[in-house]
């Protein structure tokens, strides 16, 4: 479990790059916005188009569309922060998993530098939420572990794998490559 002095750590080593819509990233892409105007979502999906992240619909959470097949994902209203050895952010009256400082899929293969590990929803149901990236131009994409989870041998496993999956619910686990 972190510790509040981790998190302040956390945020205090994280390098802060500023975007035209006053929100802060660090470098990786992670969520840390204290503004409500984003182009990420809660996932570190980039919004479609020009849109931003807002409460849209008369909705009572911040979201936005990933994509024009209305794809969807939360986004965050505050800093991403360790809750419980998780990142997760308030987002309205809920709170989000936020993504993790991730930058490779599960077999080790860096993610493209403007589509980091993610959450992709493509309804309501979240159970079908999963993290992923793309790892080339052509549009291939792979899984990511998710930021509860860690790839490795676990007990009673002979091979390394994590869960892939945003909610601790779904137990949709995939092979990992280990990291060195």
């Amino acid at each position: 479990m972190m510790s509040k002095i981790t998190v302040l750590v956390f945020l205090l080593v994280a390098q802060y790059v500023k975007t035209e819509d006053n929100t802060n990233t660090t470098e990786n892409n992670v969520h840390l916005t204290e503004t409500k105007v984003s182009q990420f979502t809660a996932g570190r999906t980039k919004c479609r188009g020009s849109e931003n992240c807002g409460y849209h619909l008369q909705k009572d959470y911040s979201w936005c569309y990933t994509d024009y097949s209305d794809n969807w994902d939360f986004c965050c209203t505050g800093l991403c922060v360790y809750y419980d050895d998780s990142l997760a952010c308030p987002s309205g009256s809920m709170r989000q998993f936020c993504g993790s400082n991730r930058i490779s899929d599960i077999q080790g293969r860096r993610c493209l530098d403007n589509y980091p590990c993610g959450v992709h929803k493509n309804d309501i149901n979240v159970v079908d939420r999963y993290y992923w990236c793309y790892v080339d131009l052509d549009g291939n994409w792979d899984y990511c572990c998710a930021p509860h989870s860690v790839c490795k041998i676990h007990d009673r496993s002979v091979i390394p794998w994590c869960f892939v999956s945003a909610s601790t619910l779904d137990k949709f686990w995939m092979k990992c490559k280990l990291e060195k």
